[in-house]
């Protein structure tokens, strides 16, 4: 079945309600005092079947100026205008500001309804349906069909259904987009149903049973019920009114404004990079740093704009601008917003979101807002990597940060590379693999005393704004080019040598003499800079550079033997535990010929390779220990 939302349109006392109830049978005015003042004050909700295959969802709105931050909330999510303009007046203030909403929200497609034509003769009807056209021509950039209706008498009704059934049937069928969206714009209790949220289903849909999210507050609820149109579903699609009974909610933890979400990747922001158009004539020029009233999907939030030139915009003019919002708001590119002037409360303009939460430096991208705007998907989405820089994005994230689909596998004509679970601008690994080499020279030039550095901290210096993908990919390639090599845990760039000047390869040769005249029992780095007079940080790098050379064994930070005394140490605690079962630290101490300082160390580095194993009674021979002696392995 073919689904569609209408939002009506047009001035106060123009006959929307009525007509609404004409064409549908149902009283859109649920309030007491709109049924007492006569006068629609909130949004209202009904349906219509225009063929067994078509139903249409109306949002009917107040036509009323003081009301309509009401009329923006149920404006959002709309697919065609039912403009209602009476024959006796003609388009007035307000006709023209919704058609103006109309225009900035992206809406294109319309029927205009000319009611009261009763209370005026041909001519004056045909002035104002002349009027009426003009005015969307003017603002909208259609011509819409003009059907005249009497209400009261019903009048004209079956070729109003019939010309809102040509609309539907010409409207474009909405892309096949998997992320569920609905924006909230009502709330509350039914006995028996619990908290009830209604809303239309932007994208994706819900299905009974389904964990949803509702943000911006990001609280998880399960989906009792659904309906749409009055009717019980499993399953709402886009472009559907929906009403989702709610678990684990009370009616006061979700509200108009709020968004139901199912995918991880929605997340509230508080900056939006957006497209801004200001409308022409008489409006107020709009100055950096101003506060504005921000309309987004069915929430109303305050928000600073921020100019790239920091001045101001004219009326008519357009520009791409920061919106630092008050509040958290949900949104993904692509969004159509509405801006109103804080004080007096006017409208301004509107425009499209182009990217969530941009930097501080924010004026160098703006031409990839515009081109994540675009018809190209493509280009859309290679704009949008753009900006994800190296974060790069899941599939997930990119289709939020692009309006067109974002396929499960991208196209292979798609200027992107895939790395594990993220997408990224191929430009990322090039400029991923030159940082990575820039901060390995430095780290040379720094320390030339090291052959090398650690991995992680390679990886911590230049992934803190990168993801662990990209980073490691860069890596990868590098070692695989031979232009880094890797040993251990440690990196080098390929061309890199430790050079020692004349006094530290005399410094180096002192430390050897020291440590091997010393045999198990050699003296400490600290006690080794006083020695030969060398200081400490420049002992602890040729220390290090013998270690890494073979030289020297490490057995704790401040105990080095020579490669010669820790084959003796193993090899004098292999005879213990030859001669003796479950030798005592004793016994290794009186065989070793060493002091306790030196001992335990020594102890726990022979468990730490397996030589030895701590038992019950002392020690027996560990796994590399006894494949020395010959003993069978367990297992």
């Amino acid at each position: 079945m073919t689904s569609l939302v209408l939002g009506t349109a047009g001035h106060v006392d123009h006959g929307k309600t009525t007509l609404v109830h004409a064409l549908t049978g149902i009283d859109t005015d649920r309030l007491r005092e709109e049924k007492e003042r006569g006068l629609t004050i909130d949004i209202g909700f009904a349906h219509l079947d225009l063929a067994p295959d078509v139903r249409a969802g109306i949002v009917d709105v107040p036509g009323h100026h003081d009301f309509l931050t009401n009329m923006l909330a149920g404006s959002t999510g709309i697919d065609a205008v039912l403009l209602v303009v009476a024959a006796h007046e003609g388009p007035m203030p307000q006709t023209r500001e919704h058609l103006q909403i109309a225009a900035l929200l992206g809406l294109h497609s319309g029927v205009i309804a000319l009611t009261h034509a009763d209370r005026v003769d041909g001519e004056f009807a045909e002035l104002a349906a002349a009027a009426a056209q003009d005015d969307v021509l003017e603002i909208i950039g259609q011509r819409w069909p003009v059907v005249r209706v009497d209400s009261t008498r019903e009048v004209g009704l079956d070729e109003l259904r019939s010309a809102l059934l040509r609309l539907a049937r010409d409207l474009p069928v909405p892309t096949d987009d998997p992320v569920f969206r609905l924006p909230v714009d009502r709330s509350f209790t039914i006995a028996g149903a619990g908290t009830v949220v209604t809303g239309t289903v932007w994208s994706g849909s819900v299905a009974t049973g389904a964990r949803v999210r509702v943000l911006p507050a990001d609280r998880e609820a399960r989906v009792r019920s659904l309906q749409a149109h009055g009717e019980e579903q499993r399953e709402v699609g886009p472009r559907r009114r929906c009403a989702a009974s709610l678990v684990g909610l009370s009616r006061d933890e979700v509200v108009r404004g709020d968004t139901l979400v199912s995918d991880p990747a929605w997340r509230p922001v508080h900056r939006l990079g957006v497209v801004l158009r200001l409308l022409p004539g008489d409006t107020r020029p709009v100055e950096h740093g101003q506060r504005l009233r921000l309309f987004l999907g069915t929430g109303e939030t305050m928000a600073r704009v921020a100019m790239p030139r920091e001045r101001g915009l004219g009326p008519g003019e357009s520009a791409s601008v920061v919106l630092d919002c008050e509040s958290p708001v949900v949104a993904r590119a692509g969004d159509p917003f509405i801006l109103r002037f804080y004080s007096p409360i006017e409208l301004l303009g509107g425009g499209r979101v182009g990217e969530l939460d941009p930097p501080r430096k924010w004026r160098d991208r703006t031409e990839d807002w515009e081109i994540c705007l675009g018809p190209s998907a493509a280009e859309s989405a290679a704009a949008a990597l753009r900006l994800a820089g190296a974060r790069g994005y899941t599939v997930d994230e990119l289709r939020l940060a692009m309006p067109h689909r974002a396929p499960a596998a991208l196209p292979e004509d798609w200027r992107a590379v895939r790395i594990g679970e993220r997408w990224f601008d191929p430009d990322q690994l090039t400029r991923m693999c030159g940082e990575l080499l820039s901060w390995l020279d430095r780290a040379h030039v720094e320390t030339p005393l090291e052959s090398g550095v650690a991995l992680q901290a390679l990886r911590a210096a230049v992934g803190r704004d990168a993801a662990a993908e990209l980073v490691e990919e860069a890596i990868r390639r590098l070692a695989d080019r031979g232009e880094i090599v890797i040993d251990g845990p440690r990196v080098r760039s390929a061309g890199f040598q430790v050079e020692l000047l004349d006094d530290q390869v005399a410094a180096r040769d002192a430390l050897m003499e020291a440590i091997s005249g010393a045999g198990l029992m050699p003296p400490t780095p600290p006690d080794l800079a006083a020695s030969i007079a060398v200081p400490r940080p420049l002992v602890n790098d040729l220390l290090n550079l013998l270690v890494e050379s073979g030289s020297l064994v490490r057995i704790t930070p401040d105990l080095l033997l020579t490669e010669t005394a820790e084959r003796e140490l193993r090899d004098t605690a292999l005879g213990v535990l030859r001669r003796l079962d479950e030798p005592s630290p004793a016994d290794f101490r009186t065989a070793l010929g060493v002091t306790r300082r030196y001992l335990i160390p020594m102890l726990e580095y022979l468990d730490g390779i397996g030589w030895t194993e701590r038992s019950a009674g002392g020690r027996v021979p560990g796994p590399a220990a006894r494949v020395a002696i010959g003993e069978p392995q367990d297992g």
